[in-house]
């Protein structure tokens, strides 16, 4: 994730947008790196959301991309 976007960034989105929607805004600020956002999973507050939950203010959101392990 860190090859297509900045470690840290405050973003401003609408209150009541979804994850699904943030997810979406960010695959138009960076189109190459679409095909790792949809495969992505989305934290709020340190807790896994799934894409219909609703943002509020306030609150951080972390993308956390896949990895492999063993």
């Amino acid at each position: 994730m860190k090859d297509y976007f900045p470690a840290m960034e405050e973003l401003f989105v609408k209150s009541g947008s979804t994850i699904a929607e943030l997810r979406s805004s960010l695959e138009v600020r960076n189109p190459s790196a679409s095909r790792l956002l949809r495969v992505s999973r989305f934290a709020v507050n340190q807790e896994i959301v799934e894409d219909a939950y609703s943002l509020s203010d306030g609150q951080s959101v972390a993308v956390l991309p896949p990895s492999s392990g063993g």
